[in-house]
């Protein structure tokens, strides 16, 4: 649980900004478990932008737009993190420790072109970047990087390198990404291998999806958490798709390996992301935000909040703080789709410990709908208290269906507390 600075500060967030987020979480998130505060892409370069055009075409990222130190690893761009001025996030990421936080980094797979053209030499080898880089391999949306050539020698020496500074700036999350879509086996396991080197301990999420379902064992085996889409953003067709790629990816969860369905478009979004649109609170209605958290909490997916959350609505605030839907997404247990039509889709989970079960009626139709659920069918028997989370209202003694009249694009989520 955390947050993340793409999806409204895009690649030039500020120290300032940053830390404004910072602040906010500590204050007024951090109690509900929101911890990990990451960067996003561009926090290595001076003079990029989303606002000047779009970064995401080969060829747009000039060559020596990136800072790298001497071994051609990236380190931040001083001229937006004043406090990097020594050329690390240490300052920056005691600042968040301080706040009860932890500091968490975007990082591109591959060697940058700087570090190529320089060809700076691999800390502790006799190689040089231009030995392990791959010309063939180059990000498809991004001309930042070039891949790392496995079989190359120095290449697991160049990531050992890179993770062992970072680490030592004191940062607890990396975001790494270009390597899902298409997946990099070779370069996944080079990076863990690299993180469990460092001895510190530090989540490894992989980005952009779709990660392939073939790669199902070794992403479970070497991450700790995955992309199963592309970037979501707040659009009716993005989330309901969320539905199919949650049903394929449900078996292969399991404690501190968790497809991920990507960051929660809360707060002001798309001032300065490729989202853009001057800045906006979400397109989502009500009923579809409902839809949106009950869904990631019941899948038990990360929960990585995406906007301004300094700007977030009561209604936002509510959402995202629900301390029993919260309670499902990290303490649940037998998360699973129970049936699914073309208008409806039901959830089940439950808390052995608190000896509570839920469901979840999902109408994904574009009309209101009565969707019904038999206990049977979820896979339990006998007589349930029956309470609806999202309005609070108690429903009474069921033994036999559970039943609700849904909004279009909405959700009812009920606890069944044994009787």
């Amino acid at each position: 649980m955390g947050w993340n600075s793409w999806d409204n500060f895009g690649l030039d967030i500020t120290e300032a900004e940053f830390k404004g987020q910072v602040d906010y979480v500590a204050s007024h998130l951090e109690r509900y478990g929101y911890s990990y505060m990451v960067i996003d892409a561009g926090w290595y370069a001076p003079n990029i932008s989303a606002k000047t055009g779009d970064p995401f075409n080969a060829g747009t990222m000039t060559r020596y737009a990136t800072n790298v130190d001497q071994f051609g690893r990236w380190i931040p761009a001083a001229n937006r993190f004043p406090s990097a001025a020594d050329g690390s996030f240490r300052s920056l990421a005691a600042y968040v420790h301080g706040k009860g936080l932890k500091f968490g980094l975007h990082i591109q797979r591959g060697i940058p072109w700087t570090a190529i053209e320089m060809n700076t030499p691999i800390k502790g080898t006799q190689f040089h970047a231009q030995d392990v880089a791959n010309p063939a391999d180059a990000c498809e949306w991004w001309d930042a990087t070039l891949g790392v050539d496995m079989s190359k020698r120095g290449a697991q020496e160049y990531y050992d390198s890179c993770y062992e500074l970072w680490a030592s700036w004191g940062v607890d999350f990396v975001k790494v990404d270009d390597m899902s879509r298409p997946y990099h086996a070779d370069e996944i396991t080079a990076v863990r291998m690299a993180l469990e080197k460092t001895g510190r301990s530090m989540v490894f999420s992989l980005s952009p999806g779709s990660t392939p379902i073939q790669a199902r064992y070794h992403v479970q085996n070497n991450s700790d958490m995955w992309r199963v889409s592309d970037d979501f953003w707040d659009t009716w067709p993005q989330l309901k798709s969320q539905f199919e790629l949650a049903q394929r990816w449900m078996r292969f969860r399991k404690e501190g390996h968790w497809p991920d369905l990507d960051m929660l478009p809360v707060g002001m979004v798309g001032a300065r992301s490729n989202n853009s649109g001057g800045g906006r609170h979400s397109r989502f209605n009500n009923d579809e935000l409902h839809t949106m958290m009950t869904l990631w909490c019941m899948f038990r997916s990360p929960l990585i909040l995406g906007g301004d959350v300094t700007a977030l609505s009561d209604f936002e605030t509510g959402l995202i703080t629900n301390g029993e839907l919260l309670d499902i997404d990290q303490n649940s247990s037998n998360c699973r789709q129970v049936s699914a039509d073309a208008g409806s889709i039901v959830y089940f989970a439950e808390q052995p410990a608190k000896h509570r079960k839920y469901l979840a009626l999902f109408n994904v139709s574009d009309g209101s709908r009565q969707i019904s659920c038999s206990l049977e069918q979820a896979g339990v028997a006998g007589r349930f208290g029956v309470r609806e989370i999202w309005s609070g209202r108690d429903l009474g003694i069921c033994g036999g269906e559970i039943s609700a009249e849904v909004d279009a694009h909405g959700t009812a989520l009920f606890a069944l507390d044994p009787q």
